[in-house]
């Protein structure tokens, strides 16, 4: 037994259960302290290894507990991809530009960059009025300015099982924790990083929080619906806010929340450019995130007279009269620029630099101070490096406080409007759309800025029709941004204050080439004209082939759930409806840049309009299948028993092309004549040495006598037994099942010894004509071919091989001369080595050749779990590609898609179902306790 099965085993007996996931942690299995200090001693004492007691906890899986102990390198060391970590941040700076690569957002009427910039775009005023069910909760909310703002739908949404968390916890969570999760996810889709590819790496996490709505309400009597527990300390944390993050997507550089009132989103992204720039993280998201779950706040905003009456704020506009509240989330996802551009990232903006200060004593804590805004700009221009005339937008903080908007303009003025410029400086708040977000605000304006310069155009800011009267406009140098208007402008600056006096600048400019923005793409899988079985519940797609001048295009989609694999598919059904979409952006970003989840549908085609037929038949399909997610197992490739001297050659051709597509078997089978394909495809034998078997082989077949072959219900012995008692004429074949032969003879004697069996209720059938080989019929034969094939070469191979000589696993060394000689005249033990690939855990079964291994699954233990999926010629290949995908095996999408930007696509839905378990495969497993 191997370390990992005697581990699996031990935790397996210990939680009370048949089986356990080898990648999933100890303590989703019960295993707390005890448990693991017990488990510890009685493996020490099966190894004969003394272990320490915090061995479970020091590797958490029972995967990473085995490869410590069997001493394995395990995944390497990715705390330096590219860069040198050891850097102290006291050390040299690299003054390098930070580029946003990705943007994620849950904001009042804008889920995603391209909503956003669409909002912004039409000039739309996302204010309302507070959900329903919120109100009813509270009578405060029904103050003036207390139940207007800018609300979420469903704030408290949340899909713990995608991120492991049980529904127990997911209560004890505050929304706002719930928020950045999501959205950090929907930030690295954006970004077009996957999870699988930054687990483990120096990737920080840097929040912006401030609100404690849900910790007061979590510890206040007859508010909290359950009891404070196990959960609640670590559910209202602040910190854990950005810790879970790191958690759950296994991310190892800086994690840390940030509270500084109303910057705290934009600090953090300074924090975030800081540790990139001197090495802390190579990756990180930055941003924030709010959320409004009582009045009481607003109540007392509005008792201070901050408070806008009709909850929005007038940014710079004469009806100024308070601030209007919103909620929200928005997280950023920041690289190098020399990283960004290496990896072919989509930028959107480039963080040139930036400052932040304090106000100082003011008139007052909440009372800002134009002077440290005047210190805060000059600080972040010579951090930037740029000349402040050069600033030709600034996305400012614009609360809509009479005295906070004239203190801001103010300081604008003197330092950037007054500079020596060709054009006044534009200025606007994001505030004015989507009201006050408080801690997520400073993001909000970020990703608005970062869009405009990414879109080459400045929306208007709303509320300003006539502009503030106290500010001398015509000579300070300042314009409001009160139309939708294109920009070429470079460089924009995003200004955010908190009210307890932390003040935020940065500067942004615009990419290194500008690009026309990559539309929502799509396109989806869907199911063929022709399906064909290949084995238990298998089907695979026949497609024509795609002209020359449009390329086959790939497509993969997967979600995490049955349902949110169904709303994908009309998403990208959508999408592709879209004159102007980048097919192969799409198509790229969706294979290379996507992880790729448990319930998964795939298409393939030469244009969007066959992409859009196949999308309609998968969504079709979807809608009446049986929801079941992948969990594939190995993967086998069977050669099919196909003489004739060229078949070795095509079959391990086209082998050979399910290999550049990325399909790795974990072992190939060679049934009959496909042995010799098996042995050319894994290097056992060379083309040459292949072509000189297969060649021999036919030539020798090509002489005796015709003969037939007959399908028959019995063992082996039995068939053997009744061939003697027949006649020599007679012989086994193929041995397909314990219970199960192929007899090969004269057509005659096939014929009455059919009428012996039909007579004794015995099961067979007539498979027509046949070959002679794989039976004593060819022993005559044998020892020609051995002399003929003397000092054949062999090599090992690459790959594992199960002999149908044998039935087990064969060294490419042995296969000489003298087992071709044997293999020739010996039964094929198909039946077997089925077996034991089933044994090994191979789940799909892919033919090269002819169909026949379907029923031969369904007749072998554990075979009904398998999928046979068969690939005759090339023309299957992409149906068969297809089909693996959706069976769970992962594939090699540049190979198969040609290179491409990074678009923006429909992001993965989430499941709203609490106490639904993840299927296999996807970033994580659910804790028996949310099973149960």
């Amino acid at each position: 037994m191997s370390v990992l099965d005697l581990l699996t085993s031990l935790v397996a007996e210990r939680a009370g259960l048949a089986d356990v996931d080898a990648d999933r942690l100890f303590i989703d299995y019960g295993i707390g302290s005890a448990d693991a200090v017990a488990l510890a001693a009685e493996l020490e004492a099966r190894l004969g290894t003394p272990l320490p007691n915090t061995v479970f906890y020091d590797h958490p899986t029972p995967r990473a507990l085995a490869e410590h102990l069997v001493g394995a390198v395990g995944r390497p060391d990715r705390g330096t991809p590219g860069h040198d970590t050891s850097r102290a941040p006291g050390g040299h700076e690299v003054v390098e530009p930070v580029a946003i690569v990705g943007i994620g957002c849950r904001l009042p009427g804008a889920d995603g960059p391209e909503r956003l910039w669409r909002l912004l775009a039409d000039g739309v005023d996302a204010v309302g009025t507070v959900p329903g069910e919120r109100a009813a909760r509270h009578p405060g909310w029904r103050e003036p300015g207390v139940g207007e703002g800018g609300f979420l739908p469903d704030v408290e949404g949340f899909d713990p099982a995608f991120f492991t968390v049980n529904a127990r916890e997911a209560e004890a969570m505050d929304p706002q924790q719930r928020l950045l999760l999501e959205v950090a996810h929907e930030s690295l889709q954006d970004a077009g990083l996957r999870l699988a590819d930054l687990a483990g790496s120096q990737t920080g996490v840097f929040a912006g929080i401030s609100s404690g709505d849900f910790l007061v309400h979590s510890f206040s009597p007859g508010l909290a619906e359950t009891e404070p527990g196990l959960y609640t300390p670590t559910g209202v944390a602040h910190s854990v806010a950005a810790n879970r993050i790191s958690y759950v997507f296994d991310l190892h550089g800086p994690s840390m929340a940030v509270d500084t009132a109303c910057s705290s989103s934009l600090v953090a992204v300074h924090q975030a450019v800081t540790a990139l720039r001197t090495g802390q993280c190579d990756t990180a998201l930055a941003g924030g995130v709010n959320a409004i779950l009582s009045p009481d706040i607003g109540l007392c905003f509005r008792t201070a007279g901050v408070l806008a009456p009709d909850g929005r704020c007038k940014s710079f506009g004469a009806g100024a009269d308070g601030m209007g509240r919103s909620e929200g989330a928005v997280m950023v996802t920041l690289r190098r620029l020399g990283d960004a551009l290496a990896a072919g990232d989509r930028i959107y903006a480039l963080i040139l630099g930036g400052a932040v200060n304090s106000d100082g004593r003011t008139n007052g804590l909440m009372s800002p101070s134009a002077p440290a805004q005047v210190r805060l700009l000059r600080a972040a221009c010579r951090a930037a490096g740029v000349d402040p005339g050069d600033v030709g937008y600034v996305e400012a903080h614009g609360s809509g406080t009479r005295l906070g908007d004239l203190m801001e303009l103010r300081a604008l003025s003197e330092v950037l409007g007054t500079a020596p410029r060709r054009a006044a400086l534009r200025v606007g708040s994001v505030k004015s759309n989507l009201g006050h977000l408080e801690a997520a605000a400073g993001a909000a304006g970020l990703a608005k800025a970062a869009l405009a310069l990414f879109h080459g155009a400045l929306p208007a800011s709303l509320h300003a029709t006539d502009l503030a009267e106290d500010f001398d406009w015509s000579g300070g140098g300042l314009r409001v941004q009160r139309s939708l208007e294109s920009w070429t402008g470079r460089l924009a600056g995003v200004s955010s204050f908190g009210f307890g006096g932390t003040n935020a600048h940065l500067i942004l400019q615009a990419p290194p080439e500008r690009r026309t923005p990559v539309t929502p793409a799509g396109v989806t899988a869907r199911r063929s004209r022709e399906d064909r079985e290949g084995g238990p519940s298998a089907k695979t797609r026949s497609y024509p082939p795609a002209a020359v001048s449009h390329p086959r295009r790939y497509l993969p989609l997967s979600a995490h759930t049955h349902a949110g694999l169904r709303e994908l598919v009309v998403r990208w059904r959508a999408a592709l409806d879209d004159p102007e979409l980048d097919l192969a952006a799409a198509c790229h970003t969706a294979g290379e840049r996507r992880d790729h989840h448990a319930y998964r549908v795939g298409v393939t085609g030469a244009d969007a309009a066959e992409l859009s037929r196949e999308l309609d038949r998968a969504l079709t399909d979807l809608t009446a299948a049986t929801p079941g997610g992948a969990a594939p197992g190995g993967l086998a490739l069977v050669f099919a028993d196909e003489p004739g001297a060229g078949t070795a050659a095509a079959h391990a051709d086209l082998a050979a092309e399910l290999r550049r597509a990325g399909v790795r078997p974990d072992l190939v089978i060679g049934h009959g004549a496909g042995e010799v394909a098996a042995a050319r495809y894994r290097g056992a034998l060379s083309p040459t040495a292949s072509d000189t078997v297969a060649g021999h082989r036919a030539r020798l077949l090509a002489h005796p006598a015709p003969v037939h072959a007959l399908r028959v219900r019995l063992a082996r012995r039995l068939a053997e037994a009744l061939c003697a008692r027949i006649g020599p004429a007679l012989a086994v074949a193929t041995v397909e099942d314990a219970q199960t032969c192929v007899i090969v003879g004269p057509r005659a004697a096939l014929a009455t010894l059919a009428a012996t069996l039909t007579a004794g209720d015995v099961l067979c059938g007539d498979l027509g004509p046949a070959t002679a080989d794989h039976s004593g019929l060819a022993a005559p034969l044998a020892a020609e071919l051995e002399a003929a094939l003397e000092g054949l070469p062999v090599n090992a191979g690459e790959t594992v091989a199960l002999s149908t000589l044998t039935g087990g696993p064969v060294d490419g060394r042995a296969q000489g001369a003298r087992h071709w000689a044997r293999h020739l005249a010996a039964p094929s033990l198909l039946g077997d080595a089925l077996a034991v690939a089933l044994d090994r855990g191979v789940r799909t079964f892919v033919e090269i050749g002819a169909a026949e291994l379907g029923p031969r699954l369904r007749g072998a233990q554990g075979g009904r779990q398998a999928r046979a999926v068969r690939c005759a010629d090339a023309g299957d290949l992409p149906g068969v590609l297809i089909r693996l995908y959706e069976l769970g095996h992962d594939l090699d999408w540049a190979a198969l898609n040609p290179p491409g930007a990074v678009a923006s696509i429909p992001l993965l839905p989430w499941s709203r179902e609490w106490s639904t378990p993840p299927a296999p495969g996807h970033i994580g497993t659910v804790p028996q306790e949310m099973v149960a």
